[in-house]
């Protein structure tokens, strides 16, 4: 969905990944030219979902503070924080399987998996990957062998917080890295959202 095609549309639920200095090309001289049109759109929206990877986690030297003052310095107005929930999720728990190939429907039963046995890592299905069987079951499930020393985690955000933003806009993000995480992770709960192609990164 493009943005332009958005312009009618008000209070509605947003989801936006990433959207931070680090990432935007504010250092090196070339951020990215929709940063401020968005944040006006955002001002007219409704409850936003604010991920980023900050010093929280340690994933970025960014604060969360420094971040918000981005966003601000970038024409988001300072009254909508009451309206924002900010999370700082890091980043990297599904990209070791995605980035080697792993299907998205594997990964995906995957994730319902964890859920149903109620682990939060990968290597905890099926009494954990010390027993017996762990390796024959994962492998039968879609999961190559090799992947399976480098664990999904599910631990760095709420379904039940994400299941309040169902059809939520969502954007930011690279396309097939922390924005598919998101995603991905929506998918697996068949929480519907509606993607804003023209602030997403790639």
């Amino acid at each position: 969905m493009r943005y332009h095609n958005l312009l009618e549309g008000q209070n509605s639920r947003c989801i936006v990944v990433d959207v931070q200095p680090i990432y935007t090309g504010l250092y090196d001289g070339n951020e990215l030219t929709w940063i401020d049109e968005l944040m006006q759109w955002l001002n007219r929206q409704g409850p936003i979902l604010m991920f980023v990877n900050a010093d929280d986690t340690g994933m970025t030297d960014e604060s969360i503070g420094e971040i918000q003052q981005y966003w601000e310095d970038s024409g988001f107005d300072p009254g909508n924080w009451n309206r924002t929930e900010v999370v700082d999720k890091g980043y990297g728990y599904f990209r070791a399987w995605m980035d080697e190939g792993v299907p998205d429907n594997v990964i995906i039963k995957v994730i319902r998996l964890m859920y149903q046995q109620k682990v939060t890592d990968s290597r905890e299905l099926f009494d954990g990957d010390e027993s017996d069987d762990y390796v024959e079951k994962m492998t039968q499930l879609g999961v190559p062998e090799e992947m399976l020393d480098d664990g999904l985690s599910v631990e760095w955000t709420s379904v039940a917080q994400l299941k309040k933003y169902n059809g939520a806009y969502l954007m930011g993000g690279g396309r097939e890295e922390c924005l598919k995480e998101v995603q991905l992770l929506m998918n697996a709960f068949n929480i519907k959202y509606k993607l804003v192609q023209d602030f997403i990164y790639g």
